[in-house]
């Protein structure tokens, strides 16, 4: 006697258990995505509290100043030549900007403002390496691990300044290097309106006689009145916000419909809001937190210490 046949699964049934796997794998791809959104800002925040306890270390040791360079622009490398595909091999180091305070321009150096602060990473570098091609095999793995604190994992870009055609040579920085991701807050030129007298900025303007001009001259750290009320540096597309169409309140200057028509500047100022529309921000006197959209109109003041913030 012949035992029973087996009965497969009829084609009906295959296409429910794929239907219902296929709503399962739905349900669970946007948490997934979500949780790995979470992760990197919480990986974001700690970079900022890392950067923040190195800029307090540095003022320890410079008379309560931070850096000293007041630049809207910044770069960590340089290529030696323009020509051909990129060479990981073939770029130089920029070195960090000098305690000078005679010129603002591009004439003098293009460091981003976070270099200066690289030595409390453990980031040694030698000086050979402003000017000589870099001993590394690639531009994802430096051979210091305090480069890392400087990338915000959500960053898909920063200002890549010095443009090609812009430095003599044919030096171009190379965007693909994102160890620098977080911009500082380089308003300096507000006043209160209810004393007309200075806001307090993290930078003062003053008359330096020397230079027969008025310059920016880093403010005390401890000269600041409301710290918990200013923003020290946060999530941006550029290096130094200044207030000039980069603060949350007015990103008028990422507008694509400006003279120049640029497609990409509406993905640079995506970089704003890199985590689930939120804006990282590093106060003056050491907690972050996230910026939402909803507060980008009231966010002025928080640049010039001028109100206390909410």
């Amino acid at each position: 006697m012949r035992p029973p046949a087996r009965r497969g699964f009829t084609l009906i049934e295959l296409l429910v258990v794929i239907a219902i796997i296929a709503m399962l794998i739905g349900l669970l791809i946007p948490g997934i995505g979500m949780a790995r959104g979470a992760a990197r800002q919480i990986v974001c925040l700690s970079n900022q509290r890392e950067i923040f306890a190195a800029i307090g270390a540095y003022a320890q040791d410079n008379k309560d100043h931070h850096h000293a360079k007041r630049q809207n622009y910044g770069a960590r490398f340089l290529r030696i030549n323009g020509n051909g595909a990129y060479e990981s091999g073939n770029l130089r180091i920029l070195r960090p900007y000098v305690i000078d305070f005679s010129s603002d321009g591009p004439t003098r150096d293009y460091a981003y403002w976070g270099s200066l602060y690289d030595t409390y990473f453990n980031i040694s570098i030698d000086p050979a390496w402003y000017t000589a091609r870099m001993p590394w095999p690639s531009d994802t793995a430096p051979p210091f691990g305090g480069w890392k604190v400087w990338r915000c994992p959500s960053a898909r870009g920063m200002d890549p300044y010095p443009y090609a055609d812009v430095v003599s040579g044919g030096t171009k920085f190379d965007p693909d290097h994102l160890y620098q991701t977080y911009g500082f807050n380089g308003v300096d030129d507000r006043r209160d309106p209810s004393t007309n007298k200075p806001a307090m900025t993290w930078w003062r303007q003053t008359y330096a006689p020397e230079y027969r001009r008025t310059i920016s001259k880093p403010t005390r750290m401890t000269d600041i009145a409301q710290p918990f009320a200013l923003i020290m540096f946060q999530d941006a597309f550029e290096h130094m916000i200044d207030s000039n169409g980069d603060t949350l309140n007015n990103l008028d200057q990422y507008n694509p419909n400006d003279d120049r028509n640029e497609p990409e500047f509406k993905n640079w100022k995506k970089e704003y809001f890199r985590h689930n529309t939120g804006c990282n921000t590093m106060w003056g006197d050491g907690h972050a937190r996230s910026i939402g959209k909803v507060d980008m109109n009231d966010s002025l003041p928080w640049y010039t210490g001028l109100s206390v913030r909410q």
